[in-house]
């Protein structure tokens, strides 16, 4: 077998070239705007779908088996939704973003398994036949990091290096350098900035994507 690839060798360089061809035919074509090639474990398990939706640099996404991640805003009522991602952003497994307005994820934010960030209510709570409900802007500052199956509601400013704890529903704005927790989320310790290093600092200290 001097010139042929031995199988296991074989099928490493067909997924690799499956997987190239996804990004560029499909997952790519997504995003309105995308700075540079994000890193994505499992392509096949991220659904991109609707208007203005946008990847900064230095993305990673580590999306396995078993549950989508989802990124969605719509067109939908007289709302068009917007998705900003910024810089050096980590979007995890089953992660799901609903926009009908704008969801603004800050540079160097993470994102944990199965949270929720949504700026609508997405049905009337009297008339439930009425597509979006009440809607408002979320955004996440720089550096905050949404815990495993928290949720984020309408209207909610995440502050800069803050921590919203796993399980939490966060329905009112979290100030900075704090850690929230519970439902409805509470402040329940404060962070100190100058100790925090993120996915950006990193690079910036140590090499890595541009």
């Amino acid at each position: 077998m001097d010139k042929e690839l031995k199988p296991s060798r074989l099928g490493s360089l067909l997924f690799r070239a499956r997987t190239l061809l996804h990004f560029h035919m499909r997952f790519k074509k997504k995003f309105v705007r995308m700075d540079g090639r994000p890193l994505v474990w499992g392509i096949w398990n991220v659904d991109i779908f609707g208007p203005n939706i946008t990847l900064g640099k230095n993305a990673v996404f580590i999306c396995g088996n078993g549950s989508r991640t989802t990124i969605t805003s719509v067109k939908l009522g007289g709302h068009t939704g917007s998705i900003d991602i910024g810089d050096n952003v980590l979007i995890m497994h089953g992660v799901r973003i609903s926009s009908a307005t704008q969801v603004s994820i800050g540079d160097d934010c993470m994102l944990a398994n199965f949270c929720y960030l949504t700026d609508a209510d997405w049905h009337d709570i009297h008339d439930r036949t009425m597509l979006v409900g009440k809607t408002a802007p979320i955004i996440l500052e720089k550096g905050a990091w949404i815990g495993d199956s928290a949720i984020i509601t309408k209207g909610v400013r995440i502050g800069q290096n803050s921590v919203v704890a796993a399980g939490a529903v966060v329905t009112k704005s979290v100030p900075p350098n704090v850690v929230v927790a519970g439902n409805p989320a509470r402040i329940v310790k404060k962070i100190d900035p100058s100790r925090v290093v993120t996915l950006g600092d990193y690079y910036r200290k140590y090499g890595g994507p541009r």
